[in-house]
């Protein structure tokens, strides 16, 4: 029987002690009292002290009325018919070990009543207050004794949870441990090859280069020999160098980066058991070494992370190729918390992401999971394209400090508006592709600019730039289609890598107006609780009717890319996984 299976050594040695107990008293009183059929007797009086345990691991209730039933009503006639006693005392033990809580209350006064009642033989009625007294002293003794090694039951299984989850924990850290000596092997070999191309591979070049110049210097045939050996053992030296720089890098980053993350993936299920679900999204390219350990190291931190303090039996893990930036994600189903602290091991993720200009984005809430996003910018697709950006402001240092800035982005080309108005006038002008807006201007402040640009061109993508971290204004601009909203504080890098990210169709949100912004949405007090803009609705909408990504972008004027940019964020948006559950979830609340 399945249930079976479930029973503990608990279980199994109460039920083998409840078994000796009846076969032992029913052969001593067969030994002083011949008269009773012993089989007619002892058959029935096993089955009913062995049936009432099948219930143990179901409802308490059931357990007991069977308990009462059989075990105590045979009692009682073997006790009233044949004079035979105490026979529910196993009973009696057995109900005070599996009583729990409240249940005491009723469980207890029902198997104490069947013990002294069953003690008082053929002639109930007749029992003495002596005779009463002392079964009724023998019941709670009895029931006292089975709460107390109830009690020392649960500390054992306690102290066995206990062990087997330091025995878990201490596997996580050994494999936690091996990865990060890997990695860090990985890392240093790495770093030393890079030292050694860049030092000592200069300093010979210099040195060849040097030596090459002074062939015009030497006049006897000896000086131009010697001269000649020299560079010929600065070259062998110098190929000495490469080879061992070529030896040094670390092989095993050759392979791709889904590769390489999917191979970390087996090695944290095998050591864990912990089931681990991977997806790339987007068409692969080549990824620098650096960024490769860096995503490899933010990946290996999240997963031990989410078993080690989520505790999590799923981890999704997806892999975004877009060609403005890399993003890592991963998903689990753990416990969560609405206070997430920033520890060593986040810290070094955001150090090692901001090394590359990357983010990370970190989201948790008790009994909900934990999700953390990693992104890093594609620096192969800087200066492939030319993203025409708008700035518009109306303090001049500013303006011009960020158009110097911006500037020098290999693949921007800047330029300014000094008013909302003006703004609105390049808009028709010049067509750019981001307008970057300032929200306090004269003649027409960010917010109404933000509206006549987008109820003349939808498709241009507005971001508020600003010193005003104010969530009625967030909010209004989101409504009104803004696709971003970002606070003047940012670092130029990270505001370049922003600029591309919108361009390749993200949304994005200043992390100190986001927080409260997404606590409002959470509270419904912001309609359109999942925050979807106007296209991203538009798409939704494309993906209930049955479309295809290429036939959506032929739909809307946009690259197949940008659409499955799209798609990702909107799947992130609705927590969902793919396209079924998003139709599913939109048609189930009406989103579009």
């Amino acid at each position: 029987m399945p249930f079976i299976k479930r029973w503990s050594w608990q279980d199994w040695t109460l039920l083998a002690l409840r078994i000796v107990w009846v076969v032992a008293v029913i052969l001593f009183m067969y030994e002083d009292n011949p008269a009773f059929p012993f089989w007619a007797v002892f058959v029935p009086l096993v089955l009913a002290n062995v049936i009432p345990f099948l219930f143990i691991k179901g409802r308490y209730e059931s357990y007991l009325l069977t308990e009462l039933l059989l075990a105590g009503g045979l009692s009682l006639y073997l006790a009233y018919e044949l004079d035979l006693t105490r026979l529910f005392l196993p009973a009696l033990f057995t109900i005070a070990f599996y009583a729990k809580g409240r249940a005491h209350g009723y469980a207890m006064p029902l198997a104490v009543a069947f013990f002294v009642i069953s003690a008082g033989g053929s002639i109930p009625l007749s029992l003495s207050s002596g005779v009463i007294s002392q079964s009724l002293f023998d019941a709670v003794v009895l029931y006292g004794m089975s709460f107390l090694l109830q009690k020392g039951a649960e500390a054992i299984n306690a102290i066995k949870q206990k062990l087997a989850l330091i025995k878990e924990q201490y596997t996580i850290l050994e494999q936690y441990s091996s990865q990060i000596e890997r990695m860090t092997l990985l890392e240093e070999r790495y770093r030393m090859a890079r030292e050694l191309h860049d030092t000592i591979g200069h300093s010979f070049t210099s040195l060849i280069l040097g030596m090459e110049t002074l062939k015009a210097s030497v006049s006897s045939d000896e000086g131009k020999s010697k001269l000649q050996g020299m560079l010929a053992l600065a070259r062998t030296g110098l190929d000495d160098i490469r080879r061992q720089v070529h030896q040094m890098d670390p092989l095993e980053e050759a392979l791709p980066l889904d590769r390489s993350l999917l191979h970390l993936i087996d090695e944290f299920m095998t050591s864990t058991g912990i089931r681990v679900v991977f997806r790339t999204m987007g068409e692969p390219y080549p990824v620098m070494k650096q960024a490769k350990l860096t995503l490899l190291r933010c990946l290996q931190e999240a997963l031990t992370n989410a078993s080690r303090h989520g505790r999590a039996s799923v981890i999704q893990v997806s892999l975004h190729y877009d060609p403005a930036q890399l993003m890592l994600q991963v998903e689990d189903n753990g416990k969560g918390t609405d206070t997430l602290q920033v520890g060593f091991g986040l810290s070094g993720m955001k150090e090692r992401l901001a090394a590359l200009q990357g983010r990370l984005q970190l989201h948790s809430q008790a009994d909900a999971g934990t999700m953390v996003t990693c992104t890093i910018p594609n620096p192969s697709q800087e200066g492939e394209q030319r993203i025409k950006v708008l700035l518009a402001d109306d303090q001049p240092i500013v303006r011009e400090s960020l158009r110097l800035l911006l500037g020098e982005e290999q693949d921007f080309e800047v330029l300014v508006a000094e008013n909302g108005k003006q703004a609105v006038a390049r808009c028709e002008e010049h067509n750019p592709d981001i307008v970057l807006m300032d929200i306090m201007m004269p003649e027409m402040d960010g917010i109404a600019a933000t509206k006549a640009i987008k109820e003349k061109w939808p498709d241009r993508k507005v971001m508020l730039l600003t010193s005003i971290e104010d969530l009625s204004l967030a909010s209004e601009a989101l409504q009104l289609g803004a696709e971003g909203y970002i606070l003047k504080t940012i670092h130029p890098k990270e505001l370049a890598a922003t600029i591309r990210l919108l361009y390749s169709g993200g949304t994005i949100l200043s992390p100190d107006v986001a927080h409260p912004l997404f606590q409002q949405l959470s509270k419904g007090k912001v309609p359109n609780s999942y925050e979807l803009t106007e296209r991203e609705i538009e798409i939704l909408r494309s993906l209930t009717k049955g479309l295809r990504n290429k036939e959506i972008a032929q739909q809307l004027h946009l690259s197949e890319g940008t659409i499955r940019n799209y798609i990702s964020t909107l799947y992130l948006k609705l927590q969902v996984n793919n396209r079924e559950e998003a139709v599913e979830k939109a048609k189930n609340e009406r989103l579009a």
